[in-house]
C-alpha cells in the first residue's frame, strides 16, 4: 500500500476528517489531500512526523509504505 492510501485508510479507521487531521499537524487540509491522493510522494519527514503523531501511528508502519 502507498503512504498516501495509507494515511487515508488510518484517517478513516479514526473517524476523522481532512480538516481534523489539519487541525492536529497544522498541515494544510490542501496539503494533506494531495499527499493522501499520491500527488505528493514524498511529504518530508517533519510532516510523516506530525502525521503519525496525529494518527496514533508508529513511523515504522509509515515507513514500510511503499
Amino acid at each position: 500500500m502507498k503512504l498516501g492510501e495509507f494515511i487515508s485508510v488510518a484517517r478513516d479507521c479514526k473517524k476523522m476528517t481532512l480538516r481534523d487531521l489539519e487541525k492536529k499537524t497544522g498541515i494544510s487540509n490542501a496539503t494533506l489531500c494531495q499527499i493522501e491522493s499520491g500527488h505528493v510522494k514524498e511529504p518530508g519527514w517533519r510532516n510523516v512526523v506530525k502525521i503519525a503523531k496525529a494518527l496514533g501511528l508508529s513511523l515504522d508502519k509509515l515507513a514500510s509504505c511503499e
